[in-house]
């Protein structure tokens, strides 16, 4: 067997790895991973189904000056729009005599969506006389040379047709959502890209280089270097969607070369073998291979958190490798059959303890935690499998042909008094901690799942402290079965809002009311407006009568011709929908139908963001509100319920499960004493170091746990199968668990320099709490285990469980 080649065998597993983590599909969806019920995550996911389109890109424009801003944004948009194979449309900021001409289509609407007193009260204005006289004292005022911007507007507008009254006249669009900022050196606009399916995540960021390449060659050459200094950014759900799938590809990729790289140089310094070491990163490859497979058919996509399983998984599954290479090679020859014999039990049993643990993860409220705890559960079944039945022969084999001196070392191991002093001074210590600095809480401020220098993410960023009402304005989604439904939720939100706003906990909010179809409005109004087309002729007469061009009838004449289009659709449908490019967009940024669910988009800017009280206040089943800062609190306040749910149930199983493996109480005993010792200097040092826990790496406790039970089940059976002697049993399983630890601190100290901060910090916690188990376990357990049973040597008979 051993007489493959091992680059062949390096080059076709490793091949077969890295073909499976290409054919990994990774979910850019953040939202999934949280809990579901919270009200915020329902607002995440609604605000993303509803109102985040997949092909649709925010482009952001700053310069020094207000003019170079627009300047670059009308040059840029219309660059854009010259490429109709990727886009489809681009959205802009219109100026006024743009939106006069482009928006009777949704000016139409709007009247016809009004208060049917409001366009009774359009209708007299537009009565004979009061017409002519309005048209004529337009055209005074535009003669007086005053062209201010309501002297523009008369241009367009002679019979003030623009001025809409009652809801509609009070609503600012712009605050809802707004596209420069107040100053007018920020701009965004809005880009539908085509040509390419955004739900992968790999074409949105080949679409994505494309529109970055673009951008760069129009900023070279059509850009001024005289003008002002240009900053371009790209962010929304494309920009969003590429880079969280391309850093999640990233990290494991990188974790899985880095920790097989360290892994393989720490076996070669301590056991300068070159060919085991091949056949040992072999098995690795065929454990993440085999993990891959059985992970995608299961799940299908795999979430931004599972990306780091994969360094995990190898951290510990090298372990099982370890201890039959460790045991092969110490000692007596040994036939295949004898190591099994003797090693297996404790390798199942370990795998078996561990794999529950990670399973346990399912009871968290994080969908994401839990997948990661699954996959890995998988892998270390089958890593314990492989090991037992493709790794063990092959380290058999090698302790046959050639013996490692360095693996065979007598350095010696004696501890002397230490082990009994530090078992009595730490208590102390602990406690001096606590009182001293007191027990460390979780961060309040953490966001687990974003990702670190994200140019996306700087750039919203940047979008929602330049444009007025949108720093600190939580995006409210309201939903309904029905469009009357839908206004009667929005009328009740608007009185639960008024509320928190009198209790100072809102400082204000915007609702879409006059932004959702109303059908009663419509149905009423279809008979006035049909009455008033009937006028048409005689007020496209007066306004030319009174000296205006064609351009001051043109939003006259259009308007008219929305309103006929729209009458015969409300006979058929009971309503009408917005018609026209800018008219669908701009209502449906605010308003919108999918699958059978209507929801409109509001704001609200809450006094303190972080707080929950204001959150419980305003939601309902049909209110949500996408707040990250509300989101970080809660997160905390369910991992303290998460804790106990998980931690209880899992330690009752674990004490079972400990029990049926050594079958003698003060084994029992020593281990999840060896835990505790553990807790406690993990504790420690938390509270003398910047290491911090959050919503998220508190999570790594219950994997804390496992490792801990691993490492212990591994050193009480080598003790049981050396009848106590500790020099034997630390010169045997100690070293192969300082092999074990460390490489699983480097399978998680590796998640490090993930791209999401919440797989960054569980990784730091998780390699610490591994180096400190491996510690106690090799140095502090042995002794405890012996003061329990007395210093005299227990017999061989104890070797099996």
């Amino acid at each position: 067997m051993t007489r493959i080649p091992p680059i062949l065998l390096l080059a076709v597993l490793g091949g077969l790895a890295f073909f499976s983590i290409s054919k990994i599909q990774f979910s850019a969806s953040i939202y999934e991973l949280l809990p579901q019920e919270l009200p915020e995550v329902r607002g995440m996911d609604q605000l993303n189904r509803f109102f985040s389109r997949n092909g649709q890109l925010i482009v952001t424009i700053e310069t020094d000056e207000p003019y170079f801003t627009e300047e670059a944004a009308i040059l840029l948009a219309d660059r854009l729009e010259a490429e109709p194979d990727l886009v489809e449309a681009v959205h802009r900021e219109l100026a006024l005599e743009d939106l006069i001409r482009e928006g009777s289509g949704l000016l139409g609407w709007m009247w016809l969506n009004s208060p049917p007193e409001s366009v009774l009260a359009l209708a007299n204005r537009l009565q004979a006389p009061n017409s002519e006289r309005k048209v004529a004292d337009a055209m005074k005022k535009i003669r007086g040379g005053l062209f201010d911007e309501s002297a523009i507007v008369l241009g367009y507008d002679p019979l003030g047709i623009s001025r809409l009254e009652g809801e509609l006249g009070k609503m600012d669009l712009s605050e809802a959502d707004p596209m420069t900022s107040p100053d007018g050196k920020f701009r965004i606009l809005y880009v539908e890209g085509a040509g390419v399916d955004f739900s992968d995540y790999r074409d949105a960021e080949k679409w994505l280089n494309q529109i970055r390449g673009i951008v760069r060659d129009w900023k070279k050459t059509d850009w001024p270097a005289e003008n002002a200094a240009l900053e371009i950014g790209l962010t929304g759900t494309p920009a969003f969607m590429a880079e969280v799938g391309r850093e999640m590809e990233k990290d494991m990729t990188i974790s899985v070369v880095a920790t097989m790289l360290l892994i393989a140089l720490l076996f070669y310094i301590l056991h300068r073998q070159s060919r085991p070491l091949s056949w040992l990163i072999a098995a690795m490859l065929l454990i993440l291979a085999l993990t891959l497979n059985i992970g995608r058919a299961l799940f299908g996509e795999l979430s931004v958190m599972s990306a780091g399983f994969a360094a995990v998984l190898m951290g510990l599954a090298v372990d099982y490798g370890i201890v039959f290479y460790r045991e092969a090679m110490g000692g007596k020859k040994k036939s295949l059959r004898e190591l099994r014999k003797r090693v297996s039990p404790s390798i199942l049993w370990a795998a078996a303890t561990t794999a529950v643990v990670f399973l346990s993860l399912n009871l968290s409220s994080l969908p994401g935690i839990a997948e990661l705890g699954n996959l890995v559960a998988i892998g270390i079944a089958i890593g314990a499998l492989v090991m037992i039945w493709l790794f063990a022969p092959i380290a058999v084999e090698f302790a046959r042909q050639s013996r490692s001196r360095s693996a065979d070392s007598k350095k010696s191991f004696t501890t002397g008094r230490s082990p009994f002093i530090i078992t009595a001074a730490f208590p102390i210590l602990v406690f001096l901690s606590i009182l001293w600095k007191d027990l460390p809480g979780l961060e309040a401020q953490f966001h687990p799942f974003r990702i670190r220098a994200s140019p996306s993410v700087q750039a919203w960023q940047k979008l929602q402290s330049n444009l007025q009402g949108r720093e600190n304005s939580i995006p409210t989604v309201i939903t309904a079965e029905s469009d009357a439904d839908l206004i009667a939720n929005l009328k009740a939100a608007e009185i639960r809002f008024e509320e928190q706003v009198a209790a100072g906990k809102l400082e204000r909010f915007v609702l879409p009311t006059s932004m959702v179809p109303n059908r009663d409005f419509q149905q009423k109004n279809a008979a006035i407006l049909q009455q008033l087309i009937g006028e048409r002729d005689r007020l496209l007469s007066e306004i030319d009568a009174a000296g205006f061009s064609k351009d001051g009838s043109a939003l006259t004449r259009e308007l008219f011709r929305t309103w006929e289009t729209a009458l015969p659709e409300i006979a058929e449908n009971g309503y009408a929908k917005p018609s026209g490019q800018f008219a669908e967009w701009a209502i449906g940024r605010l308003f919108t139908v999918k699958n059978g669910t209507f929801a409109a988009l509001g704001t609200v800017k809450p006094v303190h963001p972080r707080d929950r009280d204001w959150v419980d206040a305003i939601c309902n089943a049909d209110t949500s509100v996408a707040s990250l800062g509300s989101l970080g609190t809660a997160l905390n306040e369910r991992m303290a319920d998460d804790l106990k749910r998980v931690f209880l149930p899992m330690m009752c199983l674990l004490a079972v499960m400990l029990g049926i493996v050594f079958r003698e109480w003060r084994d029992l005993v020593v281990a999840l004493f060896a835990l505790a010792f553990s807790a406690g200097v993990l504790l420690v040092v938390t509270v003398w170091t910047p290491m911090s826990w959050n919503s998220f790496n508190v999570c790594g406790l219950p994997l804390l746990f496992g490792t801990g039970l691993d490492f212990g089940i591994h050193m009480i059976f080598a003790l049981r199968r050396n009848g106590g002697d500790i020099q034997r049993a630390r010169e045997g399983i100690g070293k192969a668990l300082l092999f074990c630890g460390t490489s699983s601190a480097i399978g998680f100290g590796s998640l490090i320099f993930a791209s999401a901060d919440g797989l960054a910090s569980l990784g730091l916690v998780c390699a610490v709490g591994i180096l400190v188990n491996m510690t106690v376990a090799v140095w502090l357990l042995p002794r405890w285990w012996k003061w329990m049973r007395g210093w005299k040597a227990e017999p061989n008979s104890n070797d099996a469980p």
